[in-house]
């Protein structure tokens, strides 16, 4: 099981913003004028606009700036159900490869970046007005970031940086401490949940526990030499959590996975050298030697136990 990394295609404001500091007192918003509302806008736009000029993946028309607008408006309704098919709609289009081949397809994805680069995520936790971004700064700002040089736009990069990080830092920061409180009180239900899984299980005839923690049963023993932190090896694994939910499976895929064994989960670390080629053995793996309180994936939540099926196929594979 590959170590898993939060990744996107698009450039965001989190960039922009930087990591995140403590969480700031927390005060009504100031009410901006109509000149700052729209150079939240225009930074916003041009950002994105000059993040994508070089996304060659994307056709002119992947790119449309009224369609683009129109999907950063409806992300700030912070409406979960539109938010969750524009990233669907994203993942699928960034996965096949394939362009759109219509203006109403095109646009639909430049609605759908529109949504997905926009704050509705935040939104649903945090209070950001939709008037605070003025949409003809927006729609300025995102036009000259796909057509001009930097050198050429309204604002300095680092206008557009303070612009954004003023009104958003604070924003941020609580969207942050918001999502720490809910993640924890999630993974303290899923710790709980797994420790009372690996008590029982571990009474279980055939179950193995290690000093770490790991438990292991042998399906099937293999003959050879067994692998090292520093070797590479091709498996076949299928990996559920504790009520049976298939999060990650190369057999469903039908192509095994390459890897090193030092660059995987601690479980996976202790497991894979445990196993001649040809083994195949079943891994409960407790969330400190998982992905502890991190969720790597929406199908992992934080403090989750990993029960993997890991058949090791070759040691350091052509």
């Amino acid at each position: 099981m590959k170590k898993m990394k939060l990744s996107t295609y698009l450039m965001c404001l989190l960039i922009v913003l930087g990591s995140a500091g403590t969480l700031l007192a927390q005060k009504k918003d100031k009410k901006l004028t109509k000149k700052e509302r729209y150079n939240l806008g225009y930074a916003f736009g041009a950002q994105m606009g000059a993040s994508l000029k070089g996304a060659t993946m994307l056709t002119e028309g992947e790119k449309n700036v009224k369609s683009f607008v129109k999907g950063f408006a409806e992300s700030l309704k912070g409406d979960s159900l539109t938010i969750a098919t524009a990233q669907a709609a994203m993942q699928e289009r960034m996965e096949s490869g394939t362009a759109s081949t219509t203006e109403e397809a095109g646009g639909q994805i430049a609605y759908s970046i529109g949504v997905t680069s926009g704050l509705g995520n935040i939104v649903q936790k945090v209070e950001i007005p939709a008037r605070v971004f003025n949409l003809r700064g927006v729609k300025a700002g995102y036009t000259d970031g796909l057509t001009k040089e930097k050198e050429a736009l309204k604002m300095t990069k680092e206008e557009m940086d303070l612009a954004l990080k003023t009104y958003l830092e604070p924003k941020f920061n609580e969207y942050q401490e918001i999502m720490r409180v809910e993640t924890e009180a999630e993974a303290g239900k899923a710790i709980a949940a797994g420790e009372a899984f690996l008590a029982e299980n571990k009474k279980k005839k055939g179950v193995i526990t290690t000093e770490s923690g790991l438990q292991y049963e042998i399906i099937k023993e293999g003959t050879g030499t067994k692998p090292t932190l520093a070797d590479k090896v091709k498996t076949h694994y299928h990996g559920t959590l504790i009520d049976g939910t298939v999060f990650d499976s190369s057999v469903d895929r039908g192509e095994p996975a390459t890897f090193p064994v030092g660059g995987v989960i601690l479980g996976w670390q202790e497991g894979i050298p445990l196993m001649s080629v040809g083994a195949k053995y079943r891994l409960f793996i407790p969330q400190e030697l998982a992905y502890g309180m991190q969720s790597p994936s929406p199908k992992i939540p934080a403090g989750s136990v990993l029960i993997f099926e890991v058949e090791l196929l070759e040691i350091n594979p052509e």
